[in-house]
């Protein structure tokens, strides 16, 4: 599915659309540093949500250095 035409993802999508794993999308939420939202779930646990229009805008927003691995991003 184009992330155009969906508004939020989890972060397992996050992770496959980035090539990441997905403990490293969370760090990144909980760290603040992709924007995200926690959204509550059916046993009333609460999973990260990000927004499409938030993660297009992170995407522009940072490089990413293939020799750095998961981590390895810098923002501009």
């Amino acid at each position: 599915m184009p992330a155009s035409a969906k508004q939020f993802f989890t972060l397992q999508e996050v992770a496959e659309i980035l090539s990441l794993h997905p403990e490293t999308v969370r760090r990144y939420c909980a760290r603040g540093d992709l924007p995200a939202i926690k959204a509550g779930g059916p046993s009333g646990s609460h999973e990260w949500r990000i927004r499409a229009d938030w993660l297009d805008k992170w995407g522009v927003d940072n490089l990413y250095d293939p020799r750095g691995g998961a981590d390895g991003y810098r923002k501009r």
